[in-house]
């Protein structure tokens, strides 16, 4: 029954609607013969194929149950989500802890810049195949007592008033896990291992879902999303999260960012580390549009060295999949400057870097 009665603009028989509807464009509906039920009804273009009697949806049981619970499409922006970004309520520990290295005197007078804010565990663990030296003179290593010395003296001495201030300013909740206590080292990260692989490069305005699911068909082994402005990502807009969507054939995805401050970048990574599924994700350093360079994005990052570094450090300290670049020859015409970064990108923390002319 509808409400609005005869000043309804919508029409409530079936074969009626069916009547006035164009014909349909084939005999075989791809959704209903891949999945096993097409969920536009009477409205598909290829109805014929799965109508029943009294005009019913067809719906193939066996087929169906097969595609039971399983995301076709996956990193889809959540109405909670795009809640919490638009309030500004997401949680960015990680990279506000990076960006507050950053602002911190060096000691030399001037505030952490260039060369800065690297991550606690490049500090701790430099080298993973290394073995570290002197751990006696580490003050957080245990030292045994020496003979004729009471084991319990420095226990029952007061702790300090600042250790109690340090202890009381960390708040606590619930059972602590292993994420709690160890921290990902450098060398356990995920390695991107493309060799002999055919890499189909992010092409921006061309390549999109659709597109991608060709290529793949056709023989593409790695896909990378379009170009995504990470600001936009950030106000949690849906037609830039559209970019981020990855379909279930892709086994190696990639996702594109874009930006020119590290602030911005560095809480992009750390929201699509916890919200989405990538294999790697690439900072766009080689666009040439205006409209991006001028905001200092794009390839102009390769003139702002120091601001190029710390977003790459930034991005580097808190994603656990890994940070690719891809930069230009050069800016200026017959001034290549390439050569010169791809040895800085690798110290930074960038796990491959690709060169577009």
């Amino acid at each position: 029954k509808c409400f609005f009665g005869p000043r309804c603009r919508f029409l409530h028989d079936v074969g009626e609607y069916l009547a006035l509807k164009p014909p349909d464009l084939g005999q075989r509906c791809v959704l209903f013969d891949t999945f096993g039920k097409c969920t536009y009804g009477v409205t598909c273009r290829f109805a014929q194929a799965h109508l029943g009697a009294g005009f019913q949806n067809i719906i193939n049981t066996e087929l169906a149950k097969q595609w039971e619970g399983k995301a076709l499409v996956r990193n889809n922006l959540s109405k909670e989500l795009q809640h919490q970004l638009r309030k500004r309520k997401f949680s960015f520990k990680k990279a506000e802890e990076f960006l507050r290295a950053l602002g911190k005197p060096r000691g030399d007078g001037r505030k952490g810049g260039k060369g800065t804010g690297r991550s606690a565990e490049e500090q701790e663990v430099s080298n993973c195949t290394t073995p570290q030296e002197g751990r006696g003179d580490d003050p957080a290593s245990p030292v045994l007592p020496e003979q004729g010395e009471d084991p319990k003296a420095d226990g029952l001495q007061s702790p300090s008033p600042r250790s109690d201030e340090e202890a009381a300013s960390i708040q606590t909740m619930g059972p602590v896990t292993d994420e709690d206590v160890i921290k990902l080292r450098p060398c356990e990260k995920k390695k991107l291992e493309i060799q002999g692989k055919l890499y189909l490069a992010p092409l921006t305005t061309c390549g999109n879902l659709p597109f991608r699911r060709i290529c793949k068909r056709l023989g593409a082994d790695v896909t990378c999303g379009e170009m995504a402005v990470c600001t936009n990502l950030l106000q949690g807009q849906a037609s830039e999260w559209a970019l981020l969507k990855r379909h279930h054939t892709e086994d190696i995805f990639g996702v594109q960012l874009e930006g020119a401050f590290p602030d911005t970048m560095t809480k992009c990574a750390e929201l699509l580390n916890q919200t989405i599924e990538v294999d790697f994700i690439d900072i766009n350093v080689g666009c040439p549009i205006d409209l991006v360079y001028k905001k200092g994005g794009g390839c102009a990052l390769m003139t702002r060295s120091n601001k190029f570094e710390q977003i790459v450090r930034g991005m580097h300290s808190v994603l656990d999949v890994p940070l690719t670049v891809k930069i230009r020859t050069g800016v200026q015409e017959k001034m290549n400057v390439a050569h010169k970064l791809l040895p800085k990108l690798r110290e930074w923390g960038a796990a491959m870097v690709t060169v577009q002319g």
